[in-house]
């Protein structure tokens, strides 16, 4: 169609051929728009079919159908978290991450692994409430974080980008002859359609401009560095802060969130999507064809790049700002998520006293029909020795404690009838193996861990709770007992709470423990017949244990001969 305007040009009819070029390019752009709106609508609603798809995994405990936590996170936890099972496969973290952008998925890290103070928890507890019964926003949110997750863009590199300096890029004196010299093209192809001038005035134009790209193109350039990779994450985020800014809450947490939205009047829906539409036009840049005659007749790319450097200074302050009210929002509502899919766990009390009360807590991770539930009671100065033989339940109870303890510190619902709790530290010994790394043997491995129990202990300012699951198994017994009953000795004389599994009726029952707290057990019954089954109950009992099933065990499993 241009070929044939300009072939007509002297016989006079171009210009209604060039009124059907622009008819039919304004046809084909609007087309390609609408196509985009549809392949968007698609996109968001196979995004709810896939978070439909992981919270019935979620509500039925299938961790293998569920994504795996996001290994950028994997700094955010240490080893004692890997040992509660709160990152990792079958964690606690794979009910609450990827429903959320790389930001969200980061502060929901920071609430598990950092406690907040009473008032924080107690305002999250309210939003967390609120969320609850937004079931379709919250999906809402999460189909949109989808889409911005699309293709792995992280959000904080956004931030990054956007408050970049692009200092020196647009002076004054080349900002003018920018402007000139399109103003001076632009005219010249008005004055050549019109016959006002030869087609050679124009070519003149277009050599000027070409020269200008020439010479600054490779500083324009730079504003794009690291935005092409936004082409996903705009559109989603656009859509997730208009849904969010149109919202109304009760809820002081929430309300305080939406309002930062709107602080100074500006919308940032419009704002993100008026980057992504800069965004778009700039990676005109990329086809080579259509680039030359826009940077010829246009000098496309100066313009882009000045859009979207003026974009950058406007938005630099705002932009983070919308980024910390998307993280927030979207770490509340995963935590909704938890509540919404686990109807019988309750709301957890902040007390003053560093102690934990719990009435039928249940392990997180277990399906509820499943989890067997039992009571918690500990004290400062006190310790709590638990017994009980192989696959009793004895660190799987403990577990239940630190991953409720964690829950309860961020202000989320906990797997629990009641649970009320102070404020204080966790440390644990619960996993040991040995380094060849770092030449370590097994023993020296659990040394170390316990030591670093200690030092926690004597050095914090907060009053701590210890987690020692079997300890000091890479030694004999009598000095095993020796160290340990020096252990609790020291961790009870600096107020320490906690507890400790063992196998050792003979430590468990050592003189020196006995006014140091108290004894609770698991324990477990073979059913008669020849297939000997052994059956667990998982139900917590006060006293000792006296019962051993490795033997048994072992010859259930033909392992070893039966007599």
């Amino acid at each position: 169609m241009p070929t044939l305007a300009w072939h007509g040009y002297e016989n006079g009819f171009a210009p209604w051929l060039w009124l059907a070029f622009g008819g039919c390019l304004a046809l084909f752009v609007a087309l390609v728009r609408r196509h985009a709106g549809l392949r968007e609508r698609i996109a968001h609603q196979q995004h709810r079919d896939t978070l439909n798809q992981w919270a019935l995994a979620r509500l039925d405990r299938r961790f293998d159908d569920l994504p795996a936590c996001p290994t950028s996170l994997h700094p955010l936890f240490d080893k004692q978290d890997l040992d509660i099972n709160l990152f990792g496969p079958a964690s606690l973290g794979q009910l609450l991450f990827s429903q959320s952008t790389s930001l969200g998925d980061e502060r929901i890290a920071a609430w598990l692994t950092l406690p907040a103070t009473t008032a924080q928890q107690a305002e999250r507890q309210a939003a967390i409430a609120e969320l609850v019964e937004r079931r379709s926003l919250r999906q809402a949110l999460a189909a949109h974080a989808l889409q911005i997750n699309a293709r792995g863009y992280g959000l904080g590199r956004l931030a990054a980008w956007v408050v970049r300096v692009d200092a020196g890029v647009f002076p004054p004196a080349q900002v003018v002859l920018g402007l000139l010299a399109t103003l001076a093209s632009l005219g010249g192809v008005v004055a050549v359609l019109a016959g006002v001038v030869p087609p050679l005035a124009l070519l003149a134009c277009i050599v000027v401009n070409l020269m200008f790209y020439g010479w600054r193109a490779k500083a324009w350039h730079k504003v794009f560095d690291g935005a092409d990779d936004t082409a996903d994450a705009l559109g989603g985020l656009s859509d997730w802060l208009a849904l969010a800014v149109a919202q109304r809450f009760d809820s002081p947490g929430l309300s305080r969130q939406v309002a930062r939205l709107q602080g100074d009047g500006r919308a940032p829906a419009a704002a993100i999507r008026q980057l992504d539409g800069i965004l778009g036009y700039a990676r005109l840049r990329h086809n080579p064809t259509v680039s030359v005659f826009a940077q010829a007749l246009l000098l496309w790319d100066f313009h882009c790049a000045r859009a979207l450097a003026r974009w950058k200074r406007e938005q630099c302050r705002r932009l983070p700002e919308w980024l910390e009210v998307v993280a927030e929002l979207e770490a509340l509502a995963a935590f909704a998520g938890l509540a919404d899919e686990n109807p019988g766990w309750c709301r957890a009390e902040a007390i003053g006293e560093a102690e934990i009360h719990a009435e039928a807590a249940s392990h997180p991770l277990i399906h509820p029909e499943r989890a067997v539930a039992n009571p918690i009671d500990l004290v400062p100065g006190r310790v709590t020795v638990i017994t009980g033989s192989n696959m009793s339940g004895k660190t799987t109870y403990m577990r239940t404690v630190a991953l409720n303890l964690r829950l309860a510190q961020a202000g989320s619902v906990v797997a629990a009838r009641h649970f009320a709790f102070g404020r204080m530290r966790m440390v644990s010994s619960i996993s040991v193996s040995d380094s060849l790394e770092q030449g370590l043997s097994y023993f020296m491995s659990e040394v170390m861990q316990v030591k670093a129990v200690i030092d926690t202990v004597r050095q914090a300012a907060e009053p701590v709770l210890y987690l020692l699951d079997e300890l000091l198994k890479g030694t004999n017994e009598k000095e095993r007992n020796l160290a340990i009953i020096e252990i609790l000795r020291t961790l009870c004389a600096h107020q320490a709470l906690g507890m400790l599994t063992t196998h050792n009726v003979a430590l468990a029952t050592a003189p020196e423990l006995q006014g140091l707290g108290s004894n609770i057990y698991f324990e477990e019954g073979f059913e008669e017949g020849e297939a000997q089954v052994l059956r667990f109950n998982y139900q917590l009992r006060h006293g000792i244990s006296r019962n051993t099933n490795a033997i048994r065990l072992l010859r259930s499993m033909g392992v070893l001969k039966g007599d």
